[in-house]
């Protein structure tokens, strides 16, 4: 994930996290069950206290990311649609916290873990922590993925790509490489040749496409295309296209 490319070491906390999931996972479901006797189980406060150190470390980390990803992918979308859309990206996690501080963000976490206490008996797993956050993407004030057309979340798409990459290179100091399969094939003519003005220039991009001719000729004499035919690949004069 992003999140891993910037923080090499949310990889290993977002793996022990998991961990306290499963461990407590299979805990309540031997208390649904009834394999194991009541009232509280140690262990499970040993587990809940476990979820909210490691479950604190993923939501912070997550949020911090988006905080900066968010302005990024906004700008990118802006050029691409044509300034016709305004993106907007909120992080919804299922632990809300409002205060970035360790020992806060863990309280809030064990408050919520108490709160859940008997659905998540009856149900034999963890109802709280960041493994059930959720992203919330608003085009013009709009959600998304229930009113966005085709075009439209593949420009979001592509934003949010852009946007990593810059983010990355940011961090990083390298720019990274950015492919695009068949970038062209859902976006009408319009937001197309948007997309292509805004890549120009701005990084190294490899494009596949079964429809040379869907690019412009301009765009087409400053870039290399190369043919791959029957596994081969060769260069393609500019007369041949």
């Amino acid at each position: 994930s992003l999140v891993m490319q910037l923080e090499p070491v949310y990889a290993h906390i977002l793996a022990q996290y998991q961990q306290v999931i499963k461990q407590r996972n299979a805990l309540l479901r031997k208390l649904k069950r009834g394999d194991t006797p009541l009232p509280e189980l140690p262990q499970l406060a040993v587990w809940d206290a476990q979820l909210a150190a490691h479950g604190a470390r993923v939501t912070r980390r997550r949020s911090r990311v988006l905080a900066r990803l968010a302005p990024l992918a906004k700008t990118w979308h802006h050029h691409i649609s044509g300034a016709q859309e305004t993106l907007a990206i909120h992080y919804r996690p299922n632990v809300v916290w409002t205060e970035d501080e360790t020992q806060v963000v863990q309280q809030v976490f064990l408050q919520q873990l108490q709160q859940r206490a008997i659905a998540e008996r009856q149900q034999g797993r963890t109802l709280v922590g960041p493994h059930r956050d959720e992203i919330e993407f608003q085009l013009n004030n709009t959600l998304a993925r229930t009113f966005a057309s085709q075009g439209q979340q593949r420009t979001l798409v592509l934003a949010l790509k852009l946007a990593e990459l810059e983010l990355i290179e940011q961090v990083v100091g390298d720019a990274p490489l950015l492919l695009l399969d068949d970038v062209l094939a859902e976006l009408d003519l319009h937001r197309q040749q948007q997309l292509l003005e805004t890549i120009q220039d701005r990084c190294q991009t490899l494009i596949t496409t079964t429809h040379i001719n869907t690019f412009a000729g301009p765009w087409l004499q400053s870039a290399q295309v190369l043919s791959v035919q029957a596994g081969q690949v060769q260069p393609l004069a500019t007369n041949q296209i």
